[in-house]
């Protein structure tokens, strides 16, 4: 293992992820209306958007985002409206979804594909992985073992950091509140999606 690549790489997605953006904003508004456990599926899709956008930064991801470059904009898109009829829907809701009744409103399996949306349609992962990281590391230096460290250490920081910041949202939702309160809680957070996928879908 290369530590010259892995440190300054390191360091890199711990400021990615600590920069408040469309993902930490999503998965705060999911833990604060969901529960923590809920947010922890979401992180896992951003994971998996973050880990995307490295293997295609490996392979030349300006010549791959040209010929991909629709497909890129229809993620974009998709994950965008997606995030909005979420944020509606959330909006709409009077009182918070506890525990199971969380799941059977929202599958574990959407939490995680809106996460991989948030981060694939994001523009802040993008300019970083296309611009900002061939700047810290020489990608012509990196093997096998190198790249599988990497995806690991996204996959832990993403967890830890922007685990933080869900677990602190979710302890609102942990509070037993009057259901005017929750009506509010849920405006807030249903808002915050709102934003986030009318950001992913225009930038």
């Amino acid at each position: 293992m290369n530590f010259n690549l892995v440190i300054p790489f390191f360091f890199g997605m711990v400021i990615l992820a600590a920069t408040p953006g469309p993902g930490v904003f999503a998965s705060m508004a999911k833990a604060s209306t969901a529960g923590f456990v809920a947010s922890l599926y979401l992180i896992a899709g951003l994971a998996v958007g973050d880990i995307v956008f490295l293997n295609l930064a490996l392979l030349g991801m300006s010549a791959i985002a040209k010929i991909l470059g629709p497909l890129f904009l229809a993620i974009k898109i998709i994950g965008g409206l997606y995030l909005l009829y979420l944020g509606v829907k959330l909006y709409r809701s009077r009182e918070f979804q506890a525990g199971e009744n969380a799941d059977a409103v929202e599958p574990r399996y959407r939490t995680f594909l809106s996460g991989m949306f948030v981060s694939l349609g994001n523009p802040k992962p993008i300019l970083f992985y296309a611009s900002v990281l061939p700047t810290i590391i020489n990608f012509n230096e990196v093997r096998f073992v190198d790249a599988c460290v990497m995806m690991l250490l996204i996959a832990s920081v993403s967890f830890i950091v922007v685990g933080t910041y869900s677990y602190f949202a979710s302890l609102t939702h942990r509070r037993q509140m009057d259901p005017a309160m929750a009506a509010k809680i849920n405006k807030i957070a249903g808002l915050v999606l709102i934003a986030v996928g009318i950001y992913v879908a225009i930038h």
